[in-house]
């Protein structure tokens, strides 16, 4: 398996810990300097956002387009492409579906490769 295919494989892998709430996966992709930029602006550190998807909302479905990872060196990633979230507030109500462009850049160490940056843009439409 080539570093592309091994990337797309964690990032379905960051999809389905989100959905399935598997939060110690998702603590192991994420690095500890992550800066997670969401589509509404929110600005939280990897804590932050642990929390967030712990307590805040519940990720009923992550759907990803087409993904474009473009390698710089050999510890240095940048992935980007569609995203489509489907969130629902932990206290109730109804689903909210969250569609956007994201760009992740993803550093490798001695851990192996985690997302460093995801940066959300809402699609205009």
């Amino acid at each position: 398996m080539n570093t592309v295919d091994d990337l797309l494989r964690l990032e379905t892998e960051r999809q389905r810990a989100l959905v399935e709430e598997d939060h110690a996966r998702l603590d192991s992709l994420f690095a500890d300097e992550l800066l997670y930029v969401h589509t509404t602006g929110l600005v939280q550190d990897k804590a932050q956002y642990l929390d967030y998807a712990r307590q805040a909302v519940r990720y009923l479905a992550v759907e990803r387009g087409e993904l474009v990872v473009r390698l710089f060196g050999d510890s240095l990633a940048l992935m980007s492409g569609p995203q489509c979230n489907l969130l629902q507030k932990r206290g109730g109500g109804e689903p909210v579906r969250a569609e956007g462009f994201a760009t992740q850049v993803w550093t490798r160490d001695e851990a192996g490769w985690r997302i460093a940056s995801f940066h959300g843009t809402r699609t205009a439409g």
